[in-house]
Order: structure tokens, then sequence, then C-alpha cells
């Protein structure tokens, strides 16, 4: 193990190299984009973010959760997604679901999750594009919360 983040438990360290959450806020619409394992070791990152993003329907009232990047999911991964699901529903706030890849999608179908969620192809639908002066880099870059991947380090 890395001493670079002595803090972190085990169990946190193992989630931080199985799953990396990345969440970009543009006005109202958050798109919170997973890659990796969602599973019962690192589904606490996902609501951590998400709760971190603050969905309310004065503030973000668009959540996209974009599964694109999973490579797997299991029990505790569809708990979370119907979790999230209602939590939109009661706080009056929007969650859309950019559908994942056929063994993810295969998933929710068979288990009826698919039935009860938004789904989407592209997120692009859904979120506004970055603006000419963020791809220049002229502003601050988009919200990282709770990156955990382990790129360039």
């Amino acid at each position: 193990m890395s001493s670079a983040q002595p803090d972190r438990s085990l169990p946190e360290q193992l989630a931080g190299e199985q799953l990396a959450v990345v969440a970009r806020t543009n006005r109202r619409t958050a798109l919170v984009a997973l890659r990796g394992e969602l599973d019962l070791v690192t589904v606490s990152k996902v609501a951590e973010v998400i709760d971190s993003v603050k969905p309310q329907a004065e503030g973000v009232r668009h959540l996209v959760l974009d599964l694109r990047g999973l490579t797997f999911m299991d029990s505790a991964g569809l708990h979370e997604l119907i979790r999230q699901n209602e939590f939109a529903r009661s706080n009056r706030h929007n969650l859309a679901v950019v559908r994942g890849s056929a063994a993810i999608e295969r998933l929710l179908e068979v288990t009826g999750v698919r039935d009860h969620l938004v789904l989407v192809d592209d997120p692009d639908d859904l979120v506004p594009p970055p603006t000419r002066r963020e791809r220049a880099g002229e502003s601050s870059p988009p919200d990282l919360i709770g990156d955990a991947s382990n790129e360039g380090g």
C-alpha cells in the first residue's frame, strides 16, 4: 500500500483502487461518472459524492449518473441505484441514469430495476457541454469530487 495517504483505511484504499467517481456540476445539473467496480466495498463512495453535490429542488436539480465506465455491479450497486431514485422522488430533484455496458444493462433488466429508472443513452443530451472558456482552461476546471483513481500518481 502507498504511504501517500496513511490516514485512509484499507477498505477506503481498496475502494479507491476499484472505483473512480468523478462529479462535474454545470448550473443546476450534476454529472456523476463511475469507472470501475460498483459493489459492496465501493458503493459508499457513490453515495458520498452524490451527497456532496447536494441535489435538491432549489439548487442542483438534475442529477445524471453515468454507468458507461462500470465494469461490474453487484446487488449493493443495484440497491444504491434504487435508493438514489427514491431519494430523487422524495427530494424533488431529477435523476437520469446513462446506460452502461451490455452486462450492466442486462443486470438492470433481469432484476427489474430498469423499469424504475429514467435511462438515457448519452449524458450530452442532458448536460450542457463545457463553455468555450472552460475548454480553454480560463476558469477553474470542472469539480472533481471523490476522484480516487490513481492516474498520474
